[in-house]
């Protein structure tokens, strides 16, 4: 009898140690986890290293969480989101992490919830296929739908419009074209004109007019979004330099260079001119590849220099150098005259300055 329960006393030591030895190990995990996760929300503080942090706290969170925690399917959805490429490799990492969050959330909470919401957001933007992105915007919509709150209504098909537009536009045209005007009567009715939503949804509006080419409708919109930039904020704004682009493309598209130049000088006072550096274009028309040199696959190069004026025209275009033949440098010529750019600025005022361009004629072959 001694020797029994000498065997079960030291069974139990045993037993308490493991047990000591296994919570020492998961707070020693926990901790670890901690540490990285803390590490991923200064990257994202800093813009640094962001997607390598996110990978580290979700393997790490997994390891400490399980397979199927809500902490888990966060984790997974924090590093989709921090994924800066877009090769196939990375659409598919993507969409992976964003269907293992999924699958985690509808086990937990049901395929009606709320919480699965970010992750079928992810799931369309990433989806193989036009009809399986617009297969899981009709589910968020209809979670949305449930809420009661008309505004995340409206968010939700803003959402979705924009990502059959800028990503399956042509299979799914109709579908987004519907989800924004939906929730832009909305925003117009509820929100005010400075809203950020409005103005999301006034650049795809304006995208959406100009691909029918009703520029006077995309040049609305735009210039709504000029001027709640210029009526609400001291400093300039990436959308505003954006929207200030697309005004002078579709300014030129109806002939109305005069009302581009304005834009063009807006451009020039937010954008410093970069000597010694080939300038960006604010409009172009590509030249035509010349007849004979296409027929006998024939490729060539133009180099030229040129002035950009106080108004951003191009003036006295010169070749430089060029491969392949007259006939590439008049077409190149041709085409240089018709294009628009910020001119220099200095000292607070518009002044003409010289810039070069290289363009090259390739054959597909």
């Amino acid at each position: 009898m001694k020797l029994n329960k000498r065997v079960l006393l030291m069974g139990l030591s045993l037993s308490v140690l493991s047990t000591m030895s296994f919570a020492k190990q998961a707070n020693s995990a926990q901790a670890v986890f901690s540490d990285a996760y803390q590490n991923y929300l200064n990257a994202v503080k800093t813009k640094e290293n962001v997607q390598q942090a996110a990978e580290q706290a979700y393997t790490l969170g997994k390891a400490v969480y399980g397979d199927n925690s809500d902490n888990t399917a966060n984790l997974a959805i924090n590093y989709a989101k921090s994924i800066n490429g877009y090769g196939k490799k990375w659409i598919e990492k993507r969409f992976s992490l964003y269907q293992q969050a999924y699958t985690i959330l509808v086990n937990n909470h049901g395929n009606q919830s709320l919480e699965t919401v970010d992750s079928l957001v992810g799931m369309a933007n990433f989806a193989p296929s036009a009809q399986k992105a617009d297969y899981y915007l009709e589910q968020v919509i209809a979670i949305a739908n449930t809420e009661n709150r008309p505004k995340f209504l409206a968010d939700m098909k803003l959402e979705a419009a924009t990502i059959l537009a800028n990503k399956f536009s042509y299979e799914k045209y109709r579908e987004a074209k519907n989800y924004l005007e939906e929730a832009d009567e909305y925003y117009q009715a509820n929100l005010p004109k400075n809203s950020v939503e409005q103005i999301k949804a006034d650049f795809l509006m304006a995208s959406f007019a100009e691909g029918r080419k009703r520029y006077d409708q995309a040049i609305e919109r735009l210039n709504r979004v000029v001027k709640v930039f210029d009526e609400n904020l001291s400093y300039d704004h990436s959308a505003e330099l954006t929207a200030h682009s697309r005004l002078i493309g579709l300014y030129e598209k109806q002939g109305k260079s005069d009302e581009a130049t304005k834009h063009c000088i807006a451009i020039a006072k937010m954008v410093p001119w970069k000597e010694s550096q080939e300038q960006t274009p604010l409009y172009r028309v590509n030249p035509k590849y010349p007849t004979n040199k296409a027929r006998f696959r024939k490729d060539g190069k133009v180099v030229m220099e040129f002035e950009v004026d106080e108004s951003g025209f191009v003036k006295n275009p010169q070749v430089l150098s060029s491969e392949g033949g007259v006939a590439f440098e008049k077409s190149a010529v041709e085409a240089l005259a018709q294009w628009r750019y910020a001119p220099k600025f200095e000292h607070g005022k518009a002044v003409a300055a010289t810039s070069k361009v290289q363009l090259d004629f390739k054959v597909n072959r």
